[in-house]
């Protein structure tokens, strides 16, 4: 067994999961895997077959970025005790392809998400007030990093919307000011207006958690999914916004009585029940293809469906999940992310 594959043992309690962050793309999986066993081949042949498709392309450099952190499926707390010194960016897959290849916007693209994910792998996923100094220092060193990269990786394919995408995760990450960040999506739509990895990066910025406001975050989302055709991911956009609400509400406040009343909202709210039935009738049952970020959008729509009440609806949603579980948002406002999701799809299946 690779060492890929050996990372992703179900524990005894998972049921069928299956958190092979490739999930059921098997080309896909089987390049991590080598990636990660020492043979960067297939890799390298993967992704220059995505070049004329944005959507796949985005989805193969998050997922071969993050085959170079420890333990790549899991959103590591941030803890200032568990800086363990600087991170060695010399040594990894994606450092030696980009130092051999270094005009193979490939290779560029793909080391520059290897840098990004490791400085989250340093930060951890909790917020900024909770991140130690040196942690935070060295999570903007290889950001830092990351930027010429990207700047390279857009030069040497300018049609290509996936490095600009990528810096509005820089962006955002690093504190760009509100200009800077709108000239850099206005690079991604020009050359892809749905980008589907890149609204999940403004939707990011635009958060509570980041550089907006619940006004902001929710008034985009909705702007997006109301100019969105049948069957586009981003119907599922004010769901995913909802979600980032009612963990930001819940992780500020964590008493009893402000938990209810956000779990009053999913359950009641008119506007939340109009943007999942948005979702459910004009993307989940009718979706145009299944792009590449199918399974984070079907776990959102689960999410949003359980939390609203509705498992009849989410029954079928579970079903096209199948073993493929993300862990946010199921895992977030500190519960386990494997027990909640099977408790849901264990109601849901009942229905």
């Amino acid at each position: 067994m690779s060492a890929g594959v050996s990372l992703f043992r179900r524990g005894a309690d998972d049921g069928d999961l299956d958190l092979h962050l490739a999930q059921d793309d098997l080309e896909l999986r089987a390049a991590w895997d080598a990636a990660r066993a020492g043979d960067p081949g297939p890799a390298r042949e993967l992704m220059a077959t995505t070049r004329a498709d944005p959507d796949r392309r985005a989805r193969y450099v998050w997922v071969f970025g993050e085959s170079t952190t420890a333990t790549p499926w899991a959103a590591t707390p941030s803890d200032p005790e568990r800086f363990a010194g600087p991170v060695d960016t010399t040594a990894a897959w994606t450092d030696r392809w980009e130092q051999a290849e270094p005009e193979n916007p490939d290779a560029v693209l793909v080391r520059a998400r290897s840098l990004i994910m490791r400085a989250w792998e340093v930060r951890g996923s909790g917020w900024a007030r909770y991140v130690g100094a040196n942690a935070a220092e060295e999570f903007q060193r290889l950001l830092l990093m990351a930027l010429p990269l990207t700047d390279r990786a857009a030069t040497l394919a300018p049609d290509d919307p996936t490095p600009w995408a990528q810096r509005l995760l820089l962006a955002t990450a690093l504190g760009a000011h509100r200009e800077a960040f709108e000239r850099t999506w206005a690079e991604v739509v020009a050359r892809n207006p749905a980008h589907r990895e890149a609204h999940n990066f403004k939707l990011m910025y635009l958060c509570r958690k980041w550089h907006g406001s619940h006004e902001e975050m929710f008034a985009f989302a909705r702007q997006a999914a109301d100019a969105a055709p049948d069957g586009s991911p981003l119907l599922v956009l004010p769901v995913q916004a909802r979600a980032e609400w009612a963990m930001s509400e819940c992780s500020n406040n964590t008493t009893l009585r402000n938990i209810m009343a956000v779990n009053e909202v999913w359950r009641n709210d008119p506007g939340l029940r109009a943007e999942l039935d948005r979702a459910v009738n004009r993307w989940f049952a009718a979706p145009a293809r299944k792009h590449a970020m199918w399974y984070h959008d079907l776990n959102y729509l689960a999410y949003g469906l359980v939390k609203a009440n509705r498992y009849a609806e989410a029954k079928p949603v579970f079903t096209a999940i199948g073993p493929y579980m993300e862990e946010i948002p199921w895992g977030w406002i500190g519960v386990n992310d494997r027990k909640e999701f099977l408790n849901a799809r264990r109601k849901a299946m009942r229905r």
